[in-house]
């Protein structure tokens, strides 16, 4: 295993899955362009960009599970549980669609270019929407729109698979503007269901046709090593702005970064690496000091919405 890595692992892993704690997602969107980046192999960056997820996100997902409600009507058995069952069929095909793609094109492009266009479309719908909070009643889920639930998380589970970004970055979008999901509930499903589609498609990657892949599973704790410490920070940060009257920012900035990824992996794909690998450095630099800088200022001046304690939504 190169030196890089125990480098470039823990480091991006910690910033990665703080901001992933903060937005309630996983952080593929950054792992798998930085392992493209770094020489790792389509299969090989996708797969650490779901295992990495794991062990970061286990604590948090357990310890809010009982926030999210999952009595009948209550967000939890309305919306997470058809959507998870939706991602765990179709997250075990992650790994074959992947080997196809490239047998078929004999490089990395597709895999390339389905992370642009995916996330430039996240950002988009995130930059026109807005999240419901706060004073926003539940949604009404009929069983129409569980079953529509249930469809998103098929198509869920097999682009978190292919792409390797865990699937927050689809389930958020679809929560808040979709579903008109306030903010508070929001968060705590998609880290629910990031794990879920993290070790359902995590697994596929760890068996090739030499056995167990050890360098696969090597990298990725290591970039877990940093993660483990990144996603509660991550979601520490994310109540305090989020009490602190806060919801449309964390909505809207997640923009940011769906803007900047696709970006850096055009430049990386046109033989601008080095290029690419500055700028990397220079969005994970800029993405801590902000979401830490932002906190700070938000627990100080919090706004006219502010909450108090922890007030769950009815």
């Amino acid at each position: 295993m190169d030196e890089v890595f125990w480098i470039a692992g823990p480091l991006i892993g910690f910033i990665g899955m703080m901001s992933g704690g903060f937005w309630g997602v996983g952080c593929g969107w950054i792992v798998v362009p930085t392992m493209l980046i770094l020489g790792m192999d389509p299969l090989e960056a996708v797969g650490i960009g779901l295992l990495q997820m794991v062990p970061s996100t286990i604590g948090a997902v357990v310890k809010q599970a009982p926030e999210i409600g999952w009595k009948r009507h209550e967000p939890g058995f309305t919306l997470a549980l058809p959507i998870g069952a939706g991602a765990m069929l179709t997250a075990w095909l992650g790994k074959w669609v992947n080997r196809e793609l490239l047998e078929l094109f004999s490089s990395a492009r597709p895999l390339q270019w389905m992370l642009i266009v995916f996330i430039s479309l996240i950002a988009f719908q995130t930059l026109v929407s807005r999240t419901p909070c706060y004073a926003d009643a539940l949604p009404e889920i009929t069983p129409r729109k569980r079953f529509f639930a249930f469809v998103m998380g098929l198509l869920t589970g097999i682009v978190s698979s292919i792409l390797g970004v865990g699937g927050g970055i689809l389930i958020r979008p679809l929560l808040t503007s979709g579903f008109r999901l306030p903010e508070y509930y929001t968060s705590r499903i998609v880290r629910a269901l990031v794990l879920v589609t993290t070790v359902t498609g995590g697994i596929t990657y760890l068996v090739g046709q030499g056995g167990f892949e050890s360098r696969i599973f090597g990298i990725a704790m290591l970039t877990a090593a940093g993660g483990i410490f990144g996603f509660p920070l991550g979601v520490k940060m994310h109540k305090i702005v989020y009490d602190a009257g806060y919801a449309q920012h964390i909505h809207k900035s997640f923009a940011v970064i769906a803007i900047a990824v696709p970006l850096n992996t055009l430049l990386n794909m046109y033989g601008y690496s080095h290029l690419s690998r500055c700028l990397m450095i220079g969005i994970a630099v800029v993405l801590a000091c902000g979401l830490s800088l932002f906190t700070l200022y938000v627990r100080k001046y919090p706004s006219a919405g502010a909450i108090t304690g922890q007030r769950k939504l009815r």
